[in-house]
């Protein structure tokens, strides 16, 4: 049997949501290019085993990672990307660096005219140093395909490059110590639209700006001169299938920049 598509999987939850309230009304085009509803496991958390009580007068402390020199903002203005993806893999500036596998850098084209913008790695994220491959990723890269993209031509990064503990959300200084990275991976792909996922980045981008996700999302938005799409992440629409008709309808926004318009079945 062949793979479900964006399309095939939305058509579940739309039809559920139809049924059950009448009044609702999707269009055949948006009825194949979502998920299925898919119970949700809880990711992984590899998390160090407590050490027993008794043996912590006689461990040895461990020897922590030499810390490398201080990056200052200016200077990660004026990096290109070796350099800025070898400063992401020292960084040690605040203490998500302190629980990481690995840092986590980017995934896509370096030349890409659409950018996806995340929250931070997750456990799959932090054990390969690849952004969204978890869960969350899978249906990211159905969005992506059903937008008529494969993840090599759009990019892919996140506000944080190391994963917080537990898969909380990163603090305000977590992100603050990771924005001058952030900033230039953005300022160097110089895309088109970026496509928010999540109030995190949101957040980041917009710290100025009053509301939530939920009010902000499907609306445009523009950060130095280039076009803002927010819309759900898709950590969340795994939770709750009721929001995946208003992300698709974001996405169909950004859609139309590009000149693409969904496909019918068979198409």
């Amino acid at each position: 049997m062949a793979e479900k598509t964006f399309y095939d999987e939305i058509v579940e939850c739309l039809r559920l949501t139809r049924r059950n309230t009448p009044a609702v009304s999707v269009s055949d085009e948006v009825l194949k290019e979502f998920m299925t509803d898919v119970p949700v496991r809880p990711e992984p958390v590899s998390e160090p085993a407590p050490v027993p009580a008794e043996s912590v007068m006689d461990a040895a402390p461990m020897p922590s990672a030499p810390a490398a020199p201080a990056v200052s903002a200016s200077d990660v203005a004026a990096m290109g990307w070796d350099d800025l993806a070898a400063a992401v893999a020292g960084c040690r500036a605040c203490r998500l660096c302190e629980t990481r596998r690995n840092t986590v850098f980017e995934d896509g084209s370096r030349q890409a005219r659409l950018l996806f913008f995340g929250e931070g790695p997750g456990a799959d994220e932090d054990a390969q140093g690849v952004p969204f491959v978890g869960r969350a990723g899978e249906l990211l890269t159905k969005m992506i395909a059903a937008m008529q993209f494969s993840r090599q031509e759009v990019y892919i990064c996140n506000t944080v490059k190391c994963r917080p503990p537990g898969n909380r959300n990163p603090e305000p200084d977590e992100t603050e110590a990771c924005r001058a990275f952030a900033e230039r991976q953005i300022e160097l792909v110089n895309p088109e639209v970026i496509v928010v996922l999540g109030a995190v980045p949101l957040r980041f981008l917009f710290p100025n700006v009053f509301g939530g996700i939920r009010m902000l999302r499907g609306k445009w938005m523009e950060y130095k001169g280039i076009r803002v799409m927010p819309t759900y992440h898709p950590a969340y629409l795994l939770r709750n299938a009721s929001a995946k008709a208003d992300t698709w309808h974001d996405l169909q926004q950004v859609m139309a920049v590009f000149g693409k318009t969904p496909r019918r079945r068979g198409q």
